[in-house]
């Protein structure tokens, strides 16, 4: 079936949650103010900002959501610190809260990568994520691509206790300078702004991967991104669902998505293709937990470092029309870029 729209923010007839609470609070205080006589203004300003909230605006974000985030944004301190201690092979990693994992390096072999290694590569880390479903818990790992002047480097963090498939090598080298961290350096310091993060040597820019749905099933899905003239660091965050809830979660989602049609079928509306593509890819994905796969929730970033601002604006632009052009969208993270930077480090959700 192919992918389809991202899980992250469920809907309901078309809309979020909290855009359809936002619309009948703002039409009932708006109602309650052209039926009343003798109510005041205040009503009438308070219906038109909660019908103003719940439009959507870039990124997908709605306009009471992007005022949520500058709030935040203006009332917490803009400094950071990430720090990073080695243990032999472990990496212990503070970021507002504490982390630690296991660094493997890829082992490139040149050209002959190209050979089919890479989907060798892609099978075992498959078969990685399913072995962690099968788990009471479930697991998080993260694969990391690297990229300084000609070079690239592919970095696998893994929790305590997993061990690497075939072709990985220990070695926390790589791990550093995924992190930011110099040779000799334990911490890095960093100020937020609204649109960029300012270290010590470069700037930086997050970006994340909203919607991977309008790529051509002929392409990778990162294939574009990676071939990028353009220098961007990736990050890839796996975060396995343990067996029994990835079966209720797959469930649920096939039984909203049903009830949503339904709904919609009563009132008059006609059932589309789009919906019914949902639909069965929904339950098909639903069939393949049930069989024993392995249900994930994936985070894609894209870290874009700069010497100046003018380039890194450049850079980021280039980005973001070669994205959209490969049929990835991305969403730039106003106000987010601090929160954004620690969730793309290896080691995934200890923040």
């Amino acid at each position: 079936m192919g992918l389809g729209e991202s899980d992250a923010n469920a809907r309901w007839i078309g809309v979020r949650r909290h855009q359809a609470v936002l619309v009948v609070l703002g039409v009932g205080i708006l109602s309650e103010w052209l039926l009343s006589p003798s109510a005041p203004t205040s009503e009438l300003i308070v219906g038109l900002a909660l019908t103003i909230c719940a439009a959507t605006t870039y990124d997908g974000l709605t306009a009471g959501e992007q005022l949520v985030v500058a709030l935040r944004y203006c009332s917490r301190s803009h400094w950071s610190t990430v720090s990073a201690l080695e243990f032999g092979d472990e990496i212990a990693l503070w970021a507002n809260g504490d982390v630690a994992f296991r660094a493997y390096e890829l082992v490139h072999r040149g050209r002959l990568d190209l050979s089919g290694r890479d989907v060798i590569n892609a099978e075992a880390l498959k078969s990685l994520a399913d072995a962690a479903g099968a788990s009471r818990t479930g697991q998080h790992f993260s694969e990391h691509v690297h990229r300084q002047d000609d070079d690239a480097g592919t970095l696998l963090a893994l929790p305590l206790g997993v061990a690497a498939p075939d072709g990985w090598m220990k070695g926390t080298n790589l791990a550093r300078r995924v992190i930011g961290l110099d040779d000799d350096a334990t911490s890095l310091r960093l100020l937020e702004r609204f649109t960029y993060l300012r270290a010590p040597t470069q700037l930086l820019r997050v970006y994340r991967v909203r919607d991977f749905a309008s790529v051509p099933s002929t392409r990778g899905l990162l294939d574009q991104v990676l071939k990028s003239s353009t220098p961007v660091d990736l990050a890839l965050h796996v975060d396995v669902v343990s067996g029994s809830r990835a079966q209720r979660l797959s469930a649920r989602a096939v039984h909203r998505v049903g009830s949503d049609d339904a709904t919609s079928r009563a009132v008059g509306f006609r059932r589309t293709a789009r919906s019914v593509r949902n639909y069965e890819r929904l339950a098909q994905r639903e069939a393949l937990v049930a069989s024993g796969r392995a249900l994930v929730r994936v985070a894609v970033y894209l870290l874009v470092r700069a010497s100046s601002l003018d380039e890194l604006h450049r850079r980021g632009d280039a980005l973001w029309r070669q994205a959209h052009d490969a049929g990835l969208r991305l969403e730039r993270g106003r106000g987010c870029q601090a929160q954004w930077h620690r969730a793309q480090l290896p080691g995934g959700l200890g923040w």
